[in-house]
């Protein structure tokens, strides 16, 4: 098992340094207000596609072995194409991203959608590396295709960005239909309505979670716009995209423990697989920052351009409250996978309302060392609700979840194994 974590995170590192290369290659290019614009495509991309995710989405990793794959395949893109419709409508009354974009973004948010169908698919079946491979292929693709319009058509704007958007998830989508073919042999549309109500039963739940996370960690980006402008967003979205590159570490963990749990009936088996993976995480994670802290800010000037003067400060403010989004988003998985979604609703509600209360209170002086510091301590309300709700869960203290001398030796020794 674990070198299947061993090889989910070699793949999600390449992931993370590619797309660090993406953002590099962009802010060079187009500056910080059009990296701020294509940081506004992609989180209303995300938003969007939170909500098709509410009949599907990650919830399908808890379906798949229970139910007949081509029903949920079916269910899933359906709603996606109905949610799909209603954002093109509400775009164009409460304009999120500037009317040319509109477009783009729903058509982008429908081919994600059925691209994380399949991915899930091929998740819940414990086809982990399949699932990297297609992810791994899609970052290749974009920086492929954005670097050719770039350099070699000299298309410098955010339609190059957009243009490689469509030709990376179009072709893993492709792909990705293929792989799940297979599963979708039993053709049965037997029982849609008993199936619908219990997808939308838990993916409200769970999805509810995400929505609200959504909103607790990335309100801040259309807030910043329109108080500080596009540049200052570009400035920004640099930043938390270096630092939430650290969470790559625990999306590692969880796509291994996730399908683990959904498909074990040992409770106590799960508890402690989840356990184990929260201290490695929680070491592997502070071992990671240290060299993001240590890097001077002018080495992020040299690197994005002159215009991107505050991406260290953004580090460092958000610092401390990743080290413990890291124990979140294990933890979380641990509760997605036996079902009980609701606590991770309540925690991201608790996150979403600190977020908000503290945007009123500060608006409008509205810049980078705010919107920092309310997102750290976001970040770090949710984690103790988490932490909390599974000690109470395990019967454990809470400062249990955090490593010991003995998780050092443990890594240790299970690094031997993966790498033999």
């Amino acid at each position: 098992m674990y070198k299947k974590v061993a090889g989910t995170f070699g793949i999600k590192v390449i992931i993370a340094i590619l797309n660090l290369v993406i953002v590099i290659v962009l802010s060079r290019s187009i500056g910080a207000a059009g990296k701020g614009e294509a940081s506004l495509i992609v989180t209303s991309i995300a938003m969007i596609l939170l909500f098709c995710n509410m009949i599907g989405g990650a919830t399908l990793v808890y379906f798949v072995p229970r139910y007949n794959i081509f029903l949920l395949f079916t269910l899933s893109n359906v709603w996606s194409v109905f949610v799909s419709s209603i954002a093109f409508v509400a775009l164009k009354f409460f304009p999120l991203v500037p009317e040319k974009f509109i477009i783009p973004v729903v058509v982008l948010t429908l081919i994600n959608s059925f691209l994380a169908t399949n991915l899930t698919i091929l998740l819940g079946k414990e086809r982990i590396m399949s699932n990297n491979y297609i992810s791994l292929l899609q970052t290749v693709i974009n920086l492929a295709v954005l670097l050719l319009l770039l350099k070699s058509f000299q298309q410098a704007d955010i339609n190059s960005y957009i243009n490689s958007l469509y030709a990376a998830m179009g072709s893993c989508l492709l792909i990705s239909t293929v792989l799940i073919l297979p599963y979708l042999k039993e053709i049965s549309l037997h029982g849609t309505k008993k199936l619908f109500y219990q997808l939308a039963k838990l993916g409200l739940l769970n999805q509810g979670g995400h929505i609200l996370k959504f909103l607790s960690f990335r309100i801040s980006y259309y807030v910043l716009v329109y108080y500080s402008g596009e540049a200052i967003l570009g400035v920004y979205s640099n930043g938390i995209s270096l630092i939430e590159s650290l969470l790559l570490i625990s999306n590692s963990f969880s796509a291994v423990l996730y399908p683990k749990i959904a498909n074990s009936t040992d409770i106590k088996y799960s508890q402690t697989l989840t356990l184990q993976m929260t201290r490695i995480s929680i070491i592997i994670c502070i071992v990671a920052l240290i060299p993001l802290l240590i890097v001077p800010s002018e080495f992020w000037i040299w690197l994005f351009g002159s215009e991107f003067n505050g991406v260290k400060q953004v580090i460092i403010l958000l610092s401390p409250g990743i080290i413990f989004y890291n124990i979140t988003l294990i933890i979380g998985h641990y509760f997605s996978g036996i079902g009980k979604y609701i606590t991770n609703l309540f925690a991201n509600f608790i996150g979403l309302f600190i977020t908000l209360i503290a945007t009123v209170i500060i608006i409008p002086s509205y810049g980078i060392i705010e919107a920092g510091v309310i997102s750290t301590v976001s970040y770090l309300c949710i984690a103790l609700f988490i932490m909390f709700s599974f000690a109470k869960e395990t019967h454990i203290k809470v400062w249990q979840l955090l490593p010991a001398a003995s998780d050092f030796i443990w890594f240790k020794n299970t690094g031997k194994k993966i790498f033999k």
